[in-house]
């Protein structure tokens, strides 16, 4: 039994379950009513999983991967990687930087003392610290006097951290919802609905981004409860607005309504993955477009589990499977090993970050999309092939090693304040494949009596089955270019059971 078939376990009666159509467009009867299980109940998504017959009997994951939650700080335990950092990035040298005045800079302590006591040294010299990520501290500090506490020992490494932003453009505005009878085939996601069903535990997936804005009807059913929304700038549970909103600039709740519309009811649209993934809102946004670096890792650091703010613990009572950066920053020669460091310690704890390759028809993918341990996404067009936007020049998917992936970028429907907009740009093709993964995650829970080994998986050993699986289902054909990486995921096969490189 399936989601698009019948519902013969306890449904009473069944159908084929499409998305909503567009009133525009000619509505094709159904064969048969859709059972009552998959209409979507009013109000926010309970925490549960759906009454059905998947995963029946077997043991819930409940958050679907590795993690538990600590009251440590997810960087609390120095990495390899961390301990062969020393000195000062590329983007902190030269005369003109030197000169520079302050700016946010990630530090990190030396690797081989007590965080804690090494903290207390810094903060002695009048260091005026934004966040403390365990042995990464953000500061607020001009590159000489970084260059003074990495001489004096105090600072193993540091660097300039990136200046993030959002990376997606509203699209023309004769574009329709009838653009997911296009996308919707050409991604075969109706192919995996009809080999899903309720009864397993709902992958959430945390989009870092401006938070949501205006009205949720559309997406409740889809969205975790309000009390566990999260605004790191703030320092506020339950809370997701941005701290200076730029006037119908919705970027984050358009984002998150790729994974949150909610499929049979509410909206005009259909969600990319049916009902089964949830979606958990972060704000991180701090003017117009831009994102705070420091918010980014206590958002990243929310939705795995737990972050401490000014003393302050903020803990996710939702646990992300999934964490989406529709934003990114301008190349640098020196990528952030702060933002590596973080997502290095997600992927440690089973999580999986899934990044925009960014908007500038340029090579080079944002340093989120090109970092080890991301998932970077590039956008395509109608027609399958490579976004390149006939509307503005220079707007387009870059590309570069960084690419993984790509998925919709073109026109993508969402709903916003409970209408319907259309936007374009890598931002809307990451949450996409986020809700791809998330389907993947939600499949692999039932296959596992079947043989599938994906649950537990943790950093290197999960982005490998990934790219294996990516290489088996992937339009590339199991090569990978710069400019759509394994190209767009075949998501029928990606949830099929006989496809043994994704199980």
């Amino acid at each position: 039994m399936a989601l698009a078939l019948s519902a013969c376990n306890g449904g009473g009666g069944g159908g084929t379950v499409n998305p909503p159509k567009n009133p525009a467009e000619p509505v094709q009867p159904q064969p048969q009513p859709i059972a009552a299980e998959y209409l979507p109940a009013a109000g926010f998504w309970n925490g549960r999983k759906a009454a059905g017959p998947w995963c029946q009997g077997k043991v819930s994951t409940q958050s679907l991967h590795a993690q538990s939650v600590s009251e440590e700080s997810l960087l609390a335990a120095p990495t390899d990687a961390m301990r062969g950092l020393s000195g000062l990035s590329e983007n902190l040298t030269g005369l003109t930087v030197q000169s520079a005045g302050p700016q946010e800079l990630a530090l990190l302590l030396p690797t081989g003392e007590d965080a804690g006591a090494a903290l207390a040294r810094v903060k002695a010299q009048n260091v005026t610290v934004d966040g403390e990520f365990g042995y990464w501290i953000t500061v607020q500090a001009t590159p000489a006097q970084a260059q003074r506490l990495v001489a004096q020992g105090l600072v193993q490494y540091a660097e300039k951290l990136p200046t993030l932003k959002t990376v997606g453009l509203p699209a023309p505005s004769d574009a329709t919802l009838g653009n997911q009878s296009k996308y919707l085939p050409m991604m075969n996601t109706q192919a995996a609905w009809s080999q899903l069903d309720l009864g397993c535990d709902h992958p959430v997936v945390a989009v870092i981004d401006g938070g949501w804005t205006g009205s949720t009807t559309h997406a409740e059913y889809n969205l975790v409860p309000q009390s566990a929304w999260f605004n790191p700038i703030k320092a506020q549970q339950g809370n997701a607005e941005s701290t200076e909103m730029n006037p119908g600039y919705d970027h984050g709740t358009a984002v998150a309504g790729v994974i949150a519309m909610t499929t049979n009811g509410y909206g005009a649209g259909a969600s990319v993955s049916y009902n089964l993934a949830k979606v958990l809102p972060i704000n991180a946004r701090t003017t117009g477009s831009s994102i705070g670096a420091t918010a980014a890792v206590q958002g990243i650091e929310y939705a795995v589990g737990q972050t401490t703010i000014n003393g302050q613990v903020f803990t996710n009572p939702y646990p992300a499977s999934v964490i989406n950066l529709s934003f990114g920053s301008d190349a640098t020669r020196s990528p952030s090993q702060f933002f590596q460091s973080a997502f290095t310690a997600a992927a440690n704890r089973g999580v999986v970050i899934v990044a925009a390759a960014g908007n500038e028809l340029a090579s080079g993918t944002t340093d989120t999309a090109g970092l080890n341990h991301s998932i970077g996404v590039a956008g395509v067009m109608f027609d399958g092939n490579r976004w390149v936007d006939p509307h503005r020049a220079g707007f387009g998917s870059n590309y570069g090693p960084g690419v993984d992936v790509a998925a919709p970028a073109m026109a993508v429907p969402t709903m916003v304040n409970g209408a319907a907009e259309f936007w374009s740009g890598t931002s809307m093709a990451t949450p996409w494949v986020s809700a791809q993964i998330a389907m993947w995650m939600y499949a692999n829970q039932h296959y596992r009596a079947d043989g599938s080994r994906t649950q537990g998986l943790r950093g290197d050993a999960l982005y490998n089955k990934l790219y294996a699986c990516f290489a088996a289902i992937g339009s590339n054909r199991g090569t990978k270019d710069e400019y759509l990486g394994f190209g767009k995921l075949d998501t029928g096969r990606l949830v099929s059971p006989t496809e043994a490189a994704c199980r």
